[in-house]
């Protein structure tokens, strides 16, 4: 139980959580949307929804979504 926490820290260590805003509710190809990403500045991107969430969603509805990460490096100061 106590390596529980770690495992699942370790499936999370090389995703990022971003958030967005859909800007169009028509789907594209392959059930894609397209987002503004809230959490940097002037990006866009494209997010892939199920069949149950294209059912509901609208233009301004908030999205979660998590992206891969390869490496991170931070900025060094």
């Amino acid at each position: 139980m106590k390596c529980l926490v770690f495992i699942l820290m370790a499936g999370c260590a090389n995703r990022a959580r971003m958030s967005g805003v859909v800007l169009d509710d028509q789907m594209y190809f392959d059930r894609m949307v397209p987002v503004e990403v809230t959490n940097a500045p002037n990006a866009r991107t494209w997010v892939k929804l199920n069949k149950k969430q294209l059912k509901h969603v609208k233009p301004g509805d908030k999205v979660v979504f998590y992206v891969k990460t390869a490496r991170v490096e931070y900025e060094a100061k």
